[in-house]
């Protein structure tokens, strides 16, 4: 436990008290170890190399670039009148269709910090005619964000298959029920709280006109919500790996955007280009992550780490309930402060084996960690995606944070269902489609 505790130490007072980006922190803490407890050298490197020698590890990259061409692409105006045109009449609709474009916008990028910057440039807009309250706006685009990381695929997902013994497909398909409820209970939310202000459209109902604007928005967005289809029927269809499925996607997302630019060449190149720095970029980062968490995981297991906490936890923890609640309570902290993908790759491997001991499913596992980081991106103290909403919006974050909290009970309720009310809601599908 010496061990574990001298990493921590290091890592949370490297990052807290010096601001030291996460992936240097972490690395700082794994090689401090490997020096102070005399591992191997030799076995250090080889942790920092086999870490990322991981096949599924290639699809990254390739929805990584998938999810930026369909951000310059501009179909994030696509997907926004695609979901208008079902529920674009009805009452407080402008914010009911926000959180269901971030959410089919999500399963195109699966990118948090990507849906909410495309599709606020659009819902920002019809709010303020709408009289949507600044604020307000700032805490649904906040809360709403995520559903980018919950409906697959999710750069997330594919970090917590390889730091796990689950597929990326069980991985994804583990939150996507969960992503889809949280998604309606937003919409409850958001209705509730506009259903004074905003009044019924005194546009008569006309069937026909509304199933012709269904019929032309679902034209005009056909081809970006066939990718989506095309990746988990060729998955589950046994067609290909999700790690291929991230270079279809690639190919297809480049051909989509290189037609729909074909009038101007060279803006293609241009874009293709800043495309490509983009998902260099963000991809080396992860990747630093992912070896700087590997040095220190293999340090800690060196230290037999693991097989003390299994033994201590089961022994003095009888319950698997409170287990699960203490996962709740790590992972949901951690989401406030540190990288989601550092995080998994922390813990997830000290964690998964205490789970097998309290005969936990570990699809069940995945869908409710991956929740709780998300859920922690709005949980105060820190909010990353409040954060990001409040620069956007040039609001106060205490106004914020005071729209927040129905939003933050919805996907708690959520959580509970998962762990302890429904544990099917993330096994079912993934059990389903295997």
């Amino acid at each position: 436990m010496e061990v574990l505790l001298l990493f921590l130490i290091v890592f949370l007072g490297t990052s807290i008290l010096f601001r030291m980006p996460v992936g240097f922190s972490i690395g700082l803490g794994g090689v401090v170890t490997f020096l102070v407890y005399g591992f191997s050298n030799t076995a250090m490197a080889q942790s920092a190399f086999y870490g990322t020698n991981n096949f599924s590890l290639l699809a990254i990259p390739f929805f990584l670039f998938a999810g930026a061409v369909m951000e310059y692409s501009g179909i994030s105006r696509s997907i926004f009148s695609f979901v208008d045109s079902f529920v674009g009449r009805f009452r407080a609709s402008t914010g009911t269709v926000a959180i269901f474009a971030c959410a089919a916008f999500g399963a195109l990028t699966g990118s948090t910090q990507a849906t909410i910057a495309s599709i606020s440039k659009i819902v920002y807009p019809e709010m303020d005619k709408r009289g949507y309250e600044p604020a307000y706006q700032a805490a649904l685009m906040a809360s709403a964000g995520f559903l980018g990381v919950l409906i697959p695929p999710s750069m997330t997902g594919i970090v917590y298959a390889t730091a796990s013994n689950i597929s990326i497909a069980d991985a994804w398909m583990s939150t996507l029920l969960p992503g889809l409820i949280i998604a309606t209970l937003y919409a409850v939310v958001n209705f509730f709280h506009r259903r004074k202000v905003e009044p019924k459209t005194a546009e008569p109902f006309r069937t026909g006109a509304y199933v012709k604007n269904i019929g032309v928005s679902t034209k005009n967005a056909f081809w970006a919500l066939m990718m989506p289809i095309i990746i988990f029927g060729g998955i589950y269809g046994g067609i290909f790996t999700a790690t291929e499925a991230g270079a279809i996607s690639a190919l297809y997302g480049l051909l989509y955007y290189v037609i729909r630019k074909r009038t101007n060449p060279l803006a293609v190149s241009g874009s293709v280009m800043d495309m490509m720095k983009f998902t260099i970029s963000l991809t080396g980062v992860i990747m630093f992550i992912m070896t700087t968490a590997n040095i220190a995981c293999k340090a800690i297991a060196f230290s037999g780490v693991s097989q003390e906490l299994v033994v201590w936890m089961t022994t003095h923890i009888s319950s698997p309930i409170v287990f699960m609640l203490i996962v709740n309570v790590i992972f949901l902290i951690c989401g406030m402060f540190i990288d989601s993908n550092a995080a998994i790759l922390l813990f997830v491997p000290l964690l998964t084996p205490i789970a097998d001991a309290y005969g936990i499913d570990q699809v069940q596992l995945a869908g409710i960690i991956l929740v709780n980081l998300c859920v922690g991106a709005i949980s105060p103290p820190f909010c990353i995606n409040v954060f990001v909403t409040t620069k956007m919006k040039n609001v106060k974050f205490v106004e914020v944070i005071h729209y927040i909290w129905p939003y933050l009970f919805c996907c708690i309720f959520v959580l509970l269902m998962m762990c302890f009310i429904i544990p099917g809601l993330s096994t079912w599908l993934p059990s389903l489609l295997n």
